[in-house]
């Protein structure tokens, strides 16, 4: 506390400011950060009075971090998403990544691949809707061939494979699981993440399950991984996608965070104890452009988390740890003049290592244009590389601890956050707000008034409404190999032809019958399809069944 010699200073250097200010004091607008929360210009230590700063990293409620020294023992995890054509190509990404550095915990390997669109929605790349989408926005994963050549070489024991999935989240880990059975591995020895993320529905107008059917699944995922692959992280919750949809930080906060509980309510009902799953689920959070907001924004997020999961009952200190892997926003990169978007993934990169987070991929300058190109894929990566290794940045422990302003806006996210989430929670939380559109229509609000913002200029956006230019910068897009599609075709037809088809009709009976005694609430759908996976059914095959049971809707 300050003594009271400490606080009569204090005064006689405040009055001093307000007199250096007098004379333009009533010319300063009001600024407010992405959130809408006022700023002042200048923070004192009267902004933290009340506050409680006796706080230590790796200590419940681990604001300042989820480990007691921060990056001293081990950097974040640079993870890239990427994905391209079909296994062969992506076996070659991968090893040019790992050639290029890029590495996790430990120095172990991390690969974060992104599905493509047809093998994301359950379709294989010789259905009729697939053509002309194959091998484009990422790799075709159709078979257990495909995950056999996906995971040959690498030790499963070390190396994490983070699938980026849509809807077929429980037919890809079945067909990587399969794969590493096939191997001689027992699955218990794969390390590596599911998205698992029916709930985005809430803000994304796609082809989705039937909305109680959805936490059905999520559930039966994350209950097999419980107890048979220990180390797989089960659910992602895609804070990231509600930021791009359009929520501001602190609704980003709140949903995110409800999402979450949604979660653990539904195991909960399914008879799961939470100390035995909540420790694997993680978040995937956007960083938006305003740098202290962000900061503020995670510090504020792992101290909500913490009273969330505890007051749920968990009580093993990892199952209160906000794991996050952050994706630096797309959203706000810029098709004109491309390369300043390198200026904004080094702000953001900032953001997330002084946050301290536990993952990062960074995004491509390019990414509004179109694929990234080698150059700048490779480029983004560096960006990590130098902020782990030059910057100085990760050498101290959540460093803006203690700034009146950081601590003083970590607690109005917080509480700002907090208003959001309890007024869901009381009216039947994120379920509920999935099913009656009140989560989307929010986020649509706030996506049209930012929007609003920038085509009048309230809000700068350099290069799109504030030093405009009148040309073009020279730029040598991605070129997208359309030969692929065709050699993902015969891949997929000689698996068909050498696979016994009468053992595949058979086990996918049994996927039906698993999913029907799963829809009343009964059973475990993950063995079953696995089993299939074993016998040759691809990921278009058991999403089908899936979807002839479940049901398959656009939520609006």
């Amino acid at each position: 506390m300050s003594s009271p010699v400490a606080n009569e200073n204090f005064s006689k250097v405040k009055e001093d400011w307000e007199k250096a200010r007098a004379k333009y004091v009533a010319k300063l607008k009001q600024r407010e950060n992405l959130s809408g929360i006022p700023l002042k210009t200048v923070y004192t230590q009267e902004d933290i009075q009340g506050l409680d700063l006796a706080t230590m990293p790796g200590v419940y409620p681990y604001t300042r971090g989820l480990y007691p020294d921060g990056y001293a023992l081990t950097p974040w995890m640079q993870q890239m998403v990427f994905g391209y054509g079909t296994v062969e190509e992506t076996r070659k990404k991968m090893e040019t990544l790992v050639a290029q550095g890029m590495e996790g915990y430990f120095g172990n390997k991390v690969f974060n691949m992104v599905l493509d669109i047809p093998s994301m929605y359950g379709i294989d790349s010789d259905h009729p809707e697939a053509e002309g989408n194959v091998g484009q926005c990422g790799v075709t994963l159709c078979t257990v061939e495909d995950y056999d050549d996906l995971i040959q070489g690498w030790d499963l024991n070390t190396t994490n494979f983070s699938l980026i999935t849509g809807d077929n989240c429980l037919p890809a880990l079945a067909l990587i699981t399969a794969a590493a059975i096939r191997r001689g591995e027992e699955p218990g020895v794969l390390h590596g993440n599911s998205m698992n993320w029916y709930p985005r529905t809430a803000v994304q107008d796609i082809p989705s399950w039937e909305p109680k059917n959805g936490y059905l699944l999520m559930t039966d995922l994350i209950r097999y991984c419980s107890n048979n692959i220990p180390a797989w992280n089960t659910a992602n919750l895609f804070m990231y996608g509600l930021s791009e949809a359009g929520a501001t930080p602190v609704q980003e906060l709140a949903y995110g965070l409800a999402w979450g509980k949604s979660i653990i309510d539904a195991c909960k009902e399914r008879g799961l104890e939470p100390d035995s799953f909540v420790g694997r689920m993680g978040f995937q959070i956007g960083i938006q452009m305003n740098f202290f907001e962000e900061v503020a924004k995670l510090r504020a997020h792992r101290r909500m988390w913490a009273k969330i999961t505890r007051d749920a009952g968990c009580t093993k200190p990892q199952c209160m740890h906000a794991r996050v892997h952050v994706h630096t926003s797309g959203n706000v990169l810029t098709a004109q003049q491309p390369l300043n978007n390198t200026a904004r993934i080094t702000m953001q990169l900032m953001a997330a290592v002084m946050g301290g987070v536990q993952s990062i991929h960074s995004c491509s300058y390019d990414e509004t244009i179109g694929i990234p190109t080698e150059l700048s894929h490779r480029t983004a990566l560096r960006s990590q590389q130098i902020m782990m290794w030059e910057s100085g940045l990760p050498d101290v422990a959540d460093p803006l601890a203690g700034s009146y302003y950081i601590e003083a806006l970590t607690d109005q996210m917080e509480q700002a956050a907090w208003k959001i989430y309890n007024e869901l929670e009381e009216q039947g939380g994120y379920r509920q707000g999935l099913a009656d559109g009140s989560i989307k229509r929010a986020i649509d609000n706030s996506a049209y008034a930012t929007k609003v913002k920038i085509k009048s200029g309230k809000q700068p956006v350099v290069g799109l409404n504030k030093y405009v230019m009148d040309r073009k910068d020279n730029y040598e897009p991605f070129k997208v190999d359309t030969a692929l599609e065709v050699k993902a075709l015969e891949r997929l037809k000689a698996f068909k032809a050498k696979r016994n088809q009468g053992d595949v009709d058979k086990a996918l009976a049994t996927v039906k019958n698993a999913c029907l005694e799963l829809r009343d609430g009964q059973g475990e759908l993950m063995p079953v399809l696995v089993e299939a996976a074993l016998k040759g059914a691809t990921n278009g095959e058991m999403c089908q069944v899936m979807r002839d049971v479940f049901g398959w809707v656009v939520t609006e």
